[in-house]
């Protein structure tokens, strides 16, 4: 349905005066955020409200740019039509990019997600990221309606007259599958190094997981499940779930001794944990969501922090002059962001991964930069038992398919609850755990053979050059924007 699902709001749109435009835009925006995004409403039914009333605005900015063209330039001519084509998809790229940067960011649920599972279209995202897919479609939504418009409101009739928008349209769709097949298709040749990796998914409720009653049970099935994927042959990693333990590895003597005992003379173990530190400067604790890789020898070989905080999830904004908004949140502090991206490095098999924790696999500026420093793999640690079972898993799943895309590297997701899967250099899912009726909210685990590139991997042209294509786009949107508020005048 992305494919034509723009169109009756852009027929709308072009009888409306500029502030109805706006509203429509705005109430179309309610429309797709508010049951698209419900599960927020299991951590904060404020915080999903006020989030889906901020997102909806980006749609009413994009209906009011389109409004702003046609009340100068009508829908007669196919000439301008064309033009109202390039500069609309723009103005659409242009609203999910800064969707996605300003105030930290929420690049949750582009137009191009909706593509996740269809092979060609989105590979076209190593080219210019989530949003180049993004582009495809919204272009070819306004060739629909930009020949319907000439067509309603020019002298010609249906027939064998030319119909330019709409050829424009199919050519540029054609050009995006023909180039998606041709990744696709093509072998790939670049030097890799197989690693037999394990994820371990224990499904502890979010409501039980930090009672003191559940404590015992966290660790008996981590313990199990380890031992359990511990019997399969030459295993190179075990990788737990963020925030795994029910306290601070490194300040618990009980979690530090049972993750020391699965690892020593065994298998590295990537460790989901709580961290925290007191500052020097006024002596207050700063707490992190980290990963840690504790080496089959038993001790901690990397660490990382989680750079990317989920607001109200894991900090409360202006926590310190509106103190009151603590009652918009369940948790009692806030975090402390990491400040850099971290390669792990495995010896027997040499690899060089990065971690993403939670929500950070939708942020394509991350694993960008973790691939610019060095990493061949993404590891997700995450956990989706927040919003039990509802869309949330699937969703955030769909968005780490366009990661690998955009770096052409593998990615191996590890939930506590959500989708646990393998996911390939093309974005293809190789493998997920589920149970015996096909749930994905389970516990269990699996592995497979994960073939990682090499150091000397040869960088995508996104790897290279991030948001450029956003970039310009953006630029189009502001020219296009400036030029029309420009020729409003002259005309008084």
């Amino acid at each position: 349905m992305a494919w034509f699902a723009l169109v009756p709001l852009l027929l709308v749109v072009r009888g409306a005066g500029s502030r109805r435009s706006f509203m429509i835009g705005y109430v179309a925006g309610l429309a797709f955020w508010l049951p698209s995004i419900w599960w927020i409403s299991y951590v904060t039914n404020a915080g999903w409200l006020i989030l889906c009333a901020y997102c909806a605005l980006y749609f009413a900015a994009f209906a009011w740019f389109v409004n702003l063209w046609l009340r100068r330039w009508g829908g007669a001519r196919w000439g301008t039509n064309l033009l109202l084509m390039i500069v609309a998809t723009a103005a659409w790229v242009c609203m999910e990019y800064v969707r996605s940067v300003l105030f930290t960011g929420f690049p949750w649920n582009t137009l191009a997600v909706s593509q996740y599972e269809i092979a060609t279209v989105r590979q076209l995202a190593e080219w210019g990221g989530v949003y180049a897919v993004s582009a495809v479609l919204v272009f070819f939504n306004l060739a629909l309606v930009t020949t319907i418009f000439r067509y309603r409101e020019s002298t010609i009739r249906l027939g064998r007259n030319a119909h330019p928008e709409l050829c424009f349209g199919l050519l540029v769709m054609a050009m995006a599958v023909a180039t998606g097949m041709r990744s696709v298709m093509s072998r790939d040749e670049v030097l890799t190094t197989p690693a037999h990796i394990g994820v371990v998914q224990t499904d502890i409720p979010q409501m039980d997981k930090w009672t003191a009653d559940t404590i015992p049970l966290i660790y008996e099935r981590l313990k199990s499940l380890t031992l359990e994927l511990r019997k399969q042959e030459h295993l190179d990693l075990i990788v737990w779930p963020e925030t795994a333990l029910p306290d601070e590895v490194l300040r618990s003597d009980t979690s530090y001794a049972m993750v020391q005992e699965l690892a020593v003379d065994h298998v590295p173990i990537l460790v989901g944990t709580m961290d925290s530190t007191v500052r020097e400067s006024d002596e207050r604790i700063s707490y992190f969501n980290s990963s840690m890789l504790f080496h089959s020898s038993g001790r901690i070989t990397y660490r990382y922090n989680k750079q990317h905080l989920v607001m109200w999830g894991e900090y409360v904004p202006f926590e310190d002059e509106l103190p009151f908004l603590w009652a918009l949140t369940p948790n009692e502090a806030s975090f402390t962001p990491g400040k850099k991206a971290v390669v792990f490095e495995l010896a027997l098999p040499a690899i060089e991964f990065s971690t993403l924790i939670c929500f950070e696999d939708t942020l394509p500026y991350l694993s960008r930069r973790a691939v610019l420093e060095g990493a061949r793999l993404l590891i997700n640690q995450t956990n989706d038992a927040w919003f039990e079972h509802s869309s949330a898993s699937r969703q955030h799943m769909s968005h780490c398919v366009f990661r690998c895309i955009e770096n052409r590297v593998p990615a191996v997701r590890c939930a506590n609850n959500g989708v646990s899967c393998f996911i390939d250099s093309k974005g293809n899912i190789l493998r997920e755990l589920s149970d015996e009726a096909g749930s994905t909210f389970s516990q269990g685990v699996l592995s497979h053979w994960t073939f990682v590139p090499k150091s000397d991997h040869s960088k995508t042209f996104y790897t290279r050059h991030g948001d450029a294509f956003a970039w310009v786009c953006t630029g189009v949107t502001l020219g296009t924007f400036i030029a029309l508020r420009l020729r409003r005048r002259q005309n008084f």
